[in-house]
């Protein structure tokens, strides 16, 4: 929109300039970006700036995305150069805005409020995904604005900073979306922060480095551990605090327990509400909804007194500016001449001592909770105050032994619990703690110190074999590292300096600027070095980054401390359940009084009698069937080499719908075979490829066997080489050596030519190549080569040197599952003078010469292809998510079934001539020679669906492979206009190629949010955060247990997932089952007391124990163990505890034992025999109680044989040898109860003796009851199963349903920004 359109520009921009100069600081403000400071519109990375450069450390980091400049993605590139681009600026932590362009419009700019330059229109999101670009150029001083499109974006980012006051950096920008987004695409959390509080600004976007890859910096509203919601703060109220205690002591202390159940009731009633300034407590909400209440402390510092909270053990410090408190963190960005001089003097003794009070010593240490407070919590909780109440409430009735054994199970239970409890905590402590001593540089000299002394911004030297104590960059020399604890993979990782050797030796050093958060310098917290190679003075140098429990080590302590909410339906349900349980004694309750006060009952009796339903409603064992069917398959599991580390996973492994896997390592073998070489022949004008070389011995090609032996990444291990398994594979079939040198040059020889690495520049999923720069001392020539992924290297590479039928050849071996890496090469000028890495990566990786094709042979595993049938049997959609090529991947999906033979498939292809999600289009892969028919259909590019069909779309089956890049696009637009061709390609999508590990997770989130349960299976190295957000992700690892997933399985193939499923399912059912049974045994006690009331009867002390703990206890222990079925069935447990089919079977079996209960009831009473004598004071001892109790028995068995069917998810009950042995064991003894008893048996179980003629009678009405009770249980498992038939499967659609409403897709009115700076424009000509 044109500000011409608006008549009264000046009035509104002197208008707004007096509103921004009083507004608080925390609020937002727009403002245009500098005309020196610019956006790279070709860019998907972002950088953090740091206003403070005084201390060289200190500072709060702001961030700005340029990822949503543009609303199609670099679409428009061709709009007006002259557009503005207007940015919301957040300002919460710094006042600081700074420029070296024109201070004035700055100043103007940085107080437009944000509210009064909204005008109506369509709001859209951004997504902050966009399409992979080459590596970043040198765009220090350009001065030209970024592109965009003609609607303007709502944008939240910070103040643009600088990281020097003489050094402007401004080639690279970060924004960051402004609507925060929910993971997995859930709607709010079901709680809210309280009214009036501070909420602070969550940016989504992660913080990228230069390289194009995920920076390990997260911002501080961004974590999901420690980043913040809102704060509300209160102070000390004198008159609620002397209210709250006289009302303690007139409750007894109740009051007290109602608060340490509902905390914030506590809070509002004792505290009262106050600015933060104020504030001796502050109510902090985490993003993930959770609450802590942060007491205030005051620390006094060098120039003032700073006030503190800790977060989840982080402090937290007041900042007046800003009005909140904000975690301190050190800077990100620097300039190379700061960092030669952080290397030659390390921190001032004084700046350490700053620091230390920041950020706390380098610990990761948690409260261990005493036993005495354990057991005091552990006595609080509501379920033991339940207990302890019913054992009070029995003793007044004088059931001593039924209470004492009862207190004696809750308390070996709680102790039990206390015991594990503690262990854990003591084991995590164990894991977590850690110190070791270290040399660190101080005042210029290197001094030894314990870790636990390090602060951010210290410089250590490395030795070998150390465990880090925290997070680091590494500045100078190389270090190889053992990652295993965050990936699961124990491939060694080679870490590089952020500075090279060269600079470090130059007489003149360059000055450039740095991100100490490129993950290829990072090293992390808990990982193992081992083995360095020093560059400067015989030292390996590495900046401390972060310490204690920012570390990555302590995020994965903090994340087993504070675990994520589980938002299965059954759990939250099972609480409804014991609600439903509540109201339904209440209702007793009520009967009761009635009747007995009617039959005359005193009064201490009435209320003993009706307070005691409450404790038969909700049973004693409920706790332990919420737990048992899990506990038992987490057993199981972990005898087949599966591990968890998050148990409330397992109960969603049985509702999965989708199964995701990684291919190579995954379904195919982790190694690779060398299978041969397909080189070129260059020509003065084209270029031509030479034949297959399985041998290397007969190819005559001394440039690619070159780049073969040195482009790598291996390296010397306890004398063996180590690295990539691929690259080891293609270095071993050059019969090369790998030599190190004191130098700590690593030498290539291949026959009489030795190559000297100079630079090597890693493999990088967004980039998908990796190169390094050698020197040849046969010739005294310096190459530069690259390998990398077919289509990147074709596109970096001279047209000239690209072969002809480079696609077919690249199509023939593709097609056959091959695995092709194409090499190239070029000569490298040693004397041209690079300004940083960055842009020598670029250079050394431009204007290539193609040499040929490597191609490497992936064989599948045998036990993919059963696998993947049994999974589709089982009605469970399977993906391929891969980075391999499309081709590639077709060819191993088809071959271990995804994609079935004949499929019509559909592949998008970039037109290189367009520039917007439409320049793809969509080539049908059938050939016609054999697929003629299927070879005619066509897919429309904007809907995705066969465009050429006289037949309806949907009755022609069909799939698409997908591409990482678009991928991306398709996604992007999606979050633009909600367009439903997103929704159709992930319907139709089977396979995913040349995916990032951001792609994965997108994907697997972007699934979840339609509402499918999701699986994942990977390696564990590129696919972690796949893995972490998918409902069931599992690790193929050697280790029993990582970070990289909830579950581990160390048998490397995936026989292991129907294996989880199965016992996701048995879990789920035995659940289930479970609980129906549980609560049918406390409904028919309930029905047996409430009859007994009406005649002023009980059931005595025995009889209780009897049904309790000889009955009940043993069926729910063992219930849990029964095993699942070795079938996986096509039908999948219910989720929902309170569902029609659940609810109504209860609701029928309950009628049909009470229709059961009433005839027994009335019909001894009319025997002829039946007499009312009252012979025993409580009146237990009567026909009708014996009688009732007796049938009770027989019902509570009747019961778990209806629900021990668990057929298709569990075996047979006979299978289960405990539970059936304490069946028939419970059945004797019942029986014995009836026909042998012994009068001393029936005197002791305050029996009387009924004839033999009732008693073959209660035999026979019991007989009836298990007939009916099948019938019905039996009735709705074929009606389950029968309305499951009826769902067909669709092996071309991941899924038939419409998806949900994307609340990321705004429908409602749109907010449209005004460019700022035509307003100022027009401001100045007036």
């Amino acid at each position: 929109m044109q500000i011409e359109s608006f008549s009264t520009s000046l009035e509104l921009y002197n208008k707004l300039k007096l509103i921004g100069e009083k507004i608080n600081k925390t609020e937002s403000f727009y403002c245009e970006l500098p005309d020196m400071i610019t956006a790279n519109p070709n860019r998907n990375e972002s950088t953090t700036y740091i206003a403070n450069e005084d201390d060289g450390l200190e500072g709060t980091s702001y961030s700005i995305s340029h990822d949503h400049i543009n609303n199609n993605n670099n679409d428009n590139e061709e709009d007006d150069d002259d557009i503005s681009t207007p940015i919301l600026l957040s300002t919460h932590n710094s006042p600081h805005f700074q420029s070296d362009d024109d201070e004035s419009d700055e100043d103007a700019a940085k107080h437009y409020r944000a509210d009064s330059l909204l005008t109506h229109g369509k709001q859209r999101q951004q997504d902050h995904q966009q399409q992979d670009q080459p590596p970043l150029q040198q765009q220090a001083y350009n001065s030209t604005p970024p592109t965009t499109s003609s609607s303007f974006t709502k944008i939240s980012a910070s103040p643009v900073l600088i990281a020097n006051r003489d050094f402007l950096v401004s080639h690279e920008m970060v924004l960051d979306s402004e609507i925060t987004h929910r993971t997995n695409g859930e709607s709010s959390p079901p709680l809210s922060p309280p009214m009036h509080s501070h909420r602070l600004s969550t940016p989504a976007t992660p913080i990228r480095s230069l390289s194009g890859i995920s920076s390990t910096s997260d911002d501080a509203n961004n974590d999901e551990l420690l980043g913040i919601h809102s704060m509300t703060g209160y102070k000390f109220a004198l008159g609620r605090e002397i209210l709250f205690w006289i009302l303690t002591i007139l409750t007894g202390g109740l009051l007290l327990l109602f608060f340490h159940w509902f905390t914030l009731y506590e809070l509002n009633f004792r505290r009262r509400k106050t600015s933060l300034e104020n504030a001796n407590y502050i109510l902090v909400y985490g993003i993930d909804m959770r609450f802590e209440i942060c007491q205030v402390k005051e620390f006094k510092s060098e120039l003032k007194l700073d006030k503190v909270i800790t977060f989840r053990h982080s402090r937290f410090f007041y900042n007046h500016e800003s009005d909140s408190f904000i975690r301190p963190r050190i800077k990100s960005k620097y300039n190379s001449s700061n960092l030669y001089q952080f290397i030659e003097h390390g921190l001032t003794n004084d700046k350490y001592q700053s620091l230390l009070h920041k950020f706390g010593y380098n610990v990761i240490e948690f409260p261990i909770k005493s036993i005495p407070r354990l057991l005091l919590e552990e006595v609080l909780h509501p379920f033991f105050i339940f207990q302890i109440y019913s054992v009070i409430l029995w003793s007044f009735e004088e059931y001593y032994y039924y209470a004492g054994a009862i207190l004696l199970i809750a308390t070996v239970s709680s102790i039990l619990s206390l015991k594990e409890i503690r262990s854990n905590l003591i084991s995590l402590k164990e894991m977590s703690t850690y110190v070791c001593e270290i040399k660190v540089l101080r005042e210029g000299q290197f001094t030894t110190v314990q870790s636990s002394d390090l602060v951010p911004g210290d410089i250590i030297d490395i030795p070998t074999n150390l465990t880090l104590p925290c997070d680091m960059s590494l500045l100078t020399g190389q270090v190889i590292c053992n990652e295993s604890m965050l990936t699961g993979e124990s491939v060694p990782v080679t870490k590089h300096p952020i500075l090279t050797r060269d600079q470090l030796t130059a007489s003149q050093r360059p000055n450039y600027p740095v991100d100490i958060t490129e993950a290829r310098s990072s090293l992390f917290g808990g990982t193992m070095v081992v083995k360095i190679m020093p560059h400067h003075n015989g030292r390996t140098l590495a900046m401390v980054r972060e310490t204690g429990f920012q570390t990555s080590k302590g995020k994965l302590i903090l994340s087993i401390l504070f675990p994520k909410k589980s938002h299965f339906r059954f759990i939250q349900e099972s609480f409804k359940f014991i609600g439903v349980l509540c109201c339904i004694a209440m209702i007793g309750f009520a009967i009761s009084v009635w009747r007995l006060k009617d039959l005359g009952v005193d009064t201490k009796t009435i209320v003993l009698r009706a307070l005691d339903l409450i404790t038969i409603v909700i049973p004693p064992a409920l706790p332990i069937a919420m737990t048992v069917g899990t506990g038992f398959a987490l057993i199981r599991l972990k005898k087949v080499k599966i591990f968890c580390i998050s148990p409330p996973r397992l109960n969603m492994a049985g509702k999965l719908q989708v199964f995701c896997f990684d291919k190579t390592g995954t379904l195919t073998e982790e190694g690779l075979d060398f299978y041969g070489v397909v080189a070129t022949n260059q020509h003065d004008s084209h270029c031509d490829f030479n034949q297959l070389y399985t041998s290397l011995d007969d190819m005559d090609n001394r440039l690619v066997m070159l780049s073969m032996a040195s482009c790598h990444s291996l390296s010397h291990i306890n004398n063996e080489i180590a690295g990539d398994p691929l690259e080891i594979k293609i270095f071993q079939a050059t019969n090369s050596k790998l030599e190190e040198h004191d130098d700590h040059h690593t030498h290539i020889v291949w026959g009489n030519d030795r190559l000297i690495y100079q630079e090597r520049f890693d493999f990088q999923s967004s980039l998908q190549r990796m190169s390094v720069i050698v020197s040849d001392t046969s010739d005294n020539r310096q190459y530069s080569f690259v390998k990398g992924s077919p289509e990147m290297i074709k596109k970096l590479s001279l047209s000239h040197t690209i072969p002809s039928d480079y696609d077919q050849q690249l199509f023939i071996y593709t097609e056959r599952g091959y695995r092709v890496l194409a090499c190239a090469y070029r000569t490298w000028d040693s004397q041209q003078n690079v300004a940083n890495r960055e842009l020598m990566r670029q250079t050394a990786e431009e204007n290539l010469v193609f040499l040929g094709f490597i191609i490497m042979e992936n064989k599948m595993k045998p036990e993919s292809k059963p696998i993947i049938e049994v999974l589709h049997r089982a009605n469970i959609k399977t993906i391929m998510v891969t980075g391999d090529n499309p081709l590639t991947a077709i060819s191993v999906s088809k071959q271990c079934g995804i994609i079935k033979e004949n499929t019509l498939l559909f592949i998008p292809e970039l037109d290189n001539n367009k520039d917007s999600l439409d320049s793809f289009t969509w080539r049908n892969l059938s050939d016609p020679s054999t697929d003629q028919a299927l070879s005619y259909y066509q897919l429309d590019p904007y809907t995705l669906t066969l465009d050429n069909s006289d037949e309806p779309n949907s009755s022609i089956p069909y799939s698409l492979v997908v591409t990482g890049p678009f991928f991306k696009r398709i996604h992007h637009h999606y979050l633009q206009t909600g367009s439903n061709k997103f929704m159709t390609m992930l319907k139709r999508g089977l396979v995913y190629a040349r995916m990032s590990p951001d792609d994965k997770q997108t994907l697997i989130e972007e699934l979840q949010r339609i509402g499918l349960y999701v699986g994942m299976c990977g390696d564990g190295a590129n696919d972690c955060g796949a893995l972490k957000s998918a409902h069931v992700g599992i690790s193929l690892s050697e280790t029993e247990a990582s970070i990289a997933a909830p579950f581990t399985s160390t048998t490397t193939n995936i026989t292991c997932c129907p294996t989880l499923i199965k016992e996701g399912r048995a879990s789920l059912a035995v659940s289930f089952k479970l609980f129906q049974f549980m609560g049918m045994y406390s409904l028919i006690q309930f029905i047996s007391v409430i009859f007994l009331y009406f005649i002023a009867s009980v059931l005595g002390n025995w009889m209780y124990l009897y049904q309790d703990l000889w009955i009940i206890f043993p069926l729910v222990i063992f219930m849990g163990m029964t095993c699942p079925s070795d079938k996986l069935s096509i039908k999948r447990p219910s989720g929902r505890l309170i569902s029609g089919a659940v609810v109504g079977s209860l609701l029928v079996h309950i009628l049909v034992c009470l229709l059961f209960q009433t005839i027994v009831f009335f019909t001894v009473r009319k025997q002829p025999w039946y007499n009312e004598e009252v012979i025993d004071e409580d009146n237990i001892v009567t026909y009708v109680t014996t009688s009732m109790f007796i049938y009770a028995n027989f019902q509570y068995l009747i019961m778990a044989l209806s629900f021990s069917f668990g057929k298709p998810f569990l075996k047979p009950l006979y299978t289960n040898k405990l539970l059936f042995l304490a069946y028939s064991i419970s059945l004797t003894t019942s029986l014995l109860l009836v026909f042998a008893p012994t009068s001393k048996i029936w005197e002791i179980g305050q029996l009387r003796l009924v004839p033999l003629r009732w008693r073959f009678t209660l035999i026979g009405i019991v007989v009836a009851n298990l007939a009916a009770n099948l019938l019905v249980e039996f009735s709705f498992v074929y009606y389950k199963l029968r309305s499951k038939k009826k769902k067909q499967f669709h092996y071309d659609q991941i899924f038939s349903k419409d998806a949900p409403k994307d609340e990321r897709i705004s429908k409602e009115e749109n907010i449209v920004l005004l460019p700022i700076s035509n307003l100022k424009q027009n401001h100045r000509n007036n």
